[in-house]
């Protein structure tokens, strides 16, 4: 019997090339990261092949282009969105679909309450991983460039929403699906209905996630069907602040409402989510998120320090005449405007060091002195949730 995937769930799509943003139609092919269930059974396998096309390109936010000229990059990049509109199946045949515009994330990574493994099944074990050191090193340079060409890279993830309900042929086998504990706690893979945010989140504010994967006994026995919904709430919110100080978030759901059955009470805390690797964010032992500053932040500034206080040191040659010193301007004015400021710098000793204090000021405003990050979880964040019914949970308090 055919299976049909209802409007508003997100088909998340990973690109595995790099692909070129030249102009809108320009036509781009990825491969689902996730697979699909209905129920208890599965809709669409992980790896099947999904097509579309770049179907936006808007312009640059005027906050975001000033600070990439005053950090040296004149092409910042631009905000383009696709639509997915062909799934292929194994067999070649090709289904039309419809899905919202839907903006890429280079960087998607599996986040883990701290001392457990984060979430993640097969292929997405080589998707969700933090950039190398390498690959930051790199995408540090290319931003030094005052130009360079826009382009999705192998990897980018997409969350295209169906606009329309999605009928697919069924599966041929039954889904068994793995086994829940026989004791402890359940873990339950969901997505958030609920957009959160620590700086507009207050205590109280109700969450809403849904099931995402059937959850089955030890002897195959449906326990949880996809598509069950769990309510909760917000127990803690806290706002960025300044002097770089980030944001906090802390809910759990009390209900969960099994399609065609009786709502239970539950305990559900946050075990694991997936989130853009640039938002930095961490769970703590207690299941609160919180957007953590990495300690690379420093290194840049002192480098900017460093750099300026350089550029006071003038050398003279034999004849008193003050020694050009092409490469420590050009150094100066890197820190300043990157490699054009290299390259103006060499105008004068006086301007390459008032470049050189410029950036040196800058950096340090941007990465100790503004407000820090908010934790942001959008809608159909994937979420990993530890379920236990709500007497066991009393029972563990007592």
């Amino acid at each position: 019997m055919p299976a049909t995937i209802p409007a508003g769930v997100p088909l998340r799509v990973v690109l595995e090339r790099r692909t070129p943003i030249r102009r809108v139609g320009e036509p781009i092919r990825g491969r689902l990261l996730d697979s699909l269930y209905v129920y208890d059974r599965m809709a669409l396998p992980a790896g099947s092949l999904v097509e579309g096309y770049v179907a936006e390109i808007g312009g640059i936010p005027a906050r975001k282009r000033i600070t990439g000229i005053l950090s040296g990059n004149f092409t910042p990049p631009r905000q383009a969105a696709v639509q997915f509109n062909i799934l292929v199946l194994s067999d070649g045949s090709r289904l039309p679909l419809q899905t919202a515009l839907s903006g890429g994330t280079a960087h998607c990574v599996a986040v883990a309450k701290r001392g457990s493994q984060p979430p993640g099944r097969d292929r997405r074990q080589s998707a969700l991983q933090a950039p190398g050191t390498m690959a930051r090193l790199k995408d540090a340079l290319l931003e030094r460039f005052p130009y360079h060409r826009q382009a999705w890279r192998a990897g980018t993830l997409f969350s295209g929403v169906l606009q329309k309900p999605l009928r697919v042929p069924a599966p041929t086998a039954p889904l068994t699906g793995p086994a829940a504990a026989e004791s402890g706690p359940m873990g339950v893979s969901a997505r958030l209905l609920t957009p959160l945010s620590s700086a507009s989140a207050r205590r109280g504010t109700p969450v809403e996630a849904v099931v995402t994967r059937p959850q089955f006994s030890a002897d195959h026995h449906l326990l949880i069907p996809e598509g069950s919904r769990l309510h909760g709430e917000v127990v803690e919110a806290r706002p960025a602040r300044r002097l770089h100080r980030s944001g906090k978030l802390l809910f759990v759901f009390r209900r969960i409402d099994p399609p065609g059955d009786a709502a239970r009470n539950v305990q559900g805390y946050l075990e694991g989510a997936q989130a853009d690797f640039s938002a930095h964010l961490a769970i703590d032992s207690e299941g609160a998120v919180r957007a953590k500053s990495p300690n690379s932040r420093f290194i840049f500034p002192a480098i900017a320090v460093a750099a300026a206080g350089l550029s006071l040191h003038q050398d003279y040659n034999s004849a008193g005449v003050p020694d050009q010193d092409l490469g420590g301007r050009a150094e100066s004015g890197a820190v300043g405007l990157g490699l054009i400021g290299a390259l103006l710098a060499q105008a004068s000793h006086s301007l390459a060091s008032s470049m050189a204090f410029a950036g040196a000021g800058f950096s340090i405003y941007t990465n100790f002195l503004t407000r820090g990050e908010d934790v942001v979880l959008p809608a159909n964040t994937p979420v990993e949730i530890s379920l236990k019914p709500a007497r066991e949970a009393a029972a563990g308090r007592r």
